[in-house]
């Protein structure tokens, strides 16, 4: 069975191929329904990556943030119709057995740091296309009754989970997140879910996003009251990072965990002696494992966490030809202001 992918073949430009899409017994065959872009995505359209990295990349299809259902299951795991979230990233079990991935056995870290392991729209091809045939491991099933376009955003919570099984919360009184965008804004859905009991307080620059973030502690830097925190989470990324990193790095209790999140294309000077003097951990999280998005599929059950979601759909696009997917890709581009998606359907 053949059908169009769209891939990026240098800055700016997206080109439409022909591919075909694997049909037989050890697969399910899923359509693709819902596609959020990503900040990843739009650094590689853009062309914002090291020159030698993209050389590597295009032609490259994007998307890994994507949701669809079951046309049909040879393997039985699934019945035509089922609702699933596309897990974009993967390994060989061959790999896991590597001297230098057996870290990765530890349940804190997850096996899709290892060496060797794919992720869709970085190291392979994405999901933009209306066909995806995948090994049933690589799907999970979440309730039918819930909207596709809240579901698309099970990538970006699966993150956050992630990131919260690095915090042993036992441990843990006042936990502080540094960043008021999309993924903070996603992580503070996850961890008021999930951690209700713990004490959060939000900190970034725009007014109008912090207060998105109901029922938390929201505030500007300047609005910092000389607090310490046992646990803090960066998610500003670029240029933004350094300062943000630094200001957790003063505001940490002695023995403090620092979770980076953000990414950032240059190296973040950081105040190391600080870091020494206090006996501080940094943890980084960006890739999420099968177990996270199966806890995301639980999450949206909850009627308050898919509440919390739904202002962040700006718009849907139905992607009848490529220059719909510009219109997309230029739209998330622009928006400055707004925490939220412009959505693709098909």
């Amino acid at each position: 069975m053949f059908q169009t992918i769209y891939k990026v073949t240098s800055p700016g430009v997206l080109e439409e191929f022909i591919s075909n899409v694997e049909i037989d017994s050890n697969h399910t065959l899923v359509k693709v329904d819902y596609m959020a872009i990503c900040k990843a995505d739009i650094r590689y359209f853009l062309g914002n990556r090291d020159q030698n990295v993209l050389n590597h990349k295009y032609p490259l299809a994007p998307i890994h943030e994507a949701v669809g259902h079951v046309v049909k299951d040879p393997t039985g795991k699934y019945q035509p119709g089922d609702k699933v979230i596309l897990i974009p990233n993967s390994v060989e079990e061959k790999y896991l057995k590597d001297f230098e991935n057996r870290r990765c056995a530890r349940e804190e870290l997850g096996n899709n740091y290892a060496i060797h392991s794919t992720f869709r729209s970085s190291t392979t091809d994405g999901f933009l296309k209306q066909f995806y045939s995948a090994e049933p491991d690589l799907l999970v099933k979440y309730d039918s009754k819930i909207p596709a376009n809240l579901a698309v955003f099970s990538e970006l919570l699966s993150v956050s989970v992630a990131a919260l099984r690095r915090i042993n919360f036992k441990e843990t009184n006042h936990v502080a997140i540094f960043g008021d965008g999309i993924l903070a804004y996603i992580t503070y859905i996850a961890f008021t879910a999930l951690h209700p009991e713990t004490k959060l307080t939000i900190y970034g620059v725009d007014k109008n996003k912090l207060a998105m973030f109901k029922g938390a502690i929201a505030r500007t830097y300047d609005e910092y009251k000389n607090e310490k925190y046992d646990t803090m989470i960066e998610i500003v990324g670029g240029k933004y990072s350094a300062d943000a990193i630094n200001k957790m790095i003063d505001w940490a209790t002695v023995g403090a965990d620092l979770i980076l999140m953000g990414v950032s294309e240059e190296k973040v000077p950081l105040n190391t002696r600080l870091v020494l003097e206090k006996g501080l951990s940094l943890k980084g999280v960006t890739r999420s494992d099968r177990k996270d998005f199966e806890t995301v599929a639980k999450l949206l059950e909850d009627k308050e966490v898919r509440n919390k979601l739904k202002p962040m759909v700006i718009s849907e696009t139905e992607i009848k030809s490529v220059i719909d997917i510009y219109h997309c890709y230029e739209a998330d581009i622009n928006n400055k202001t707004i925490i939220g998606k412009n959505l693709m359907k098909w």
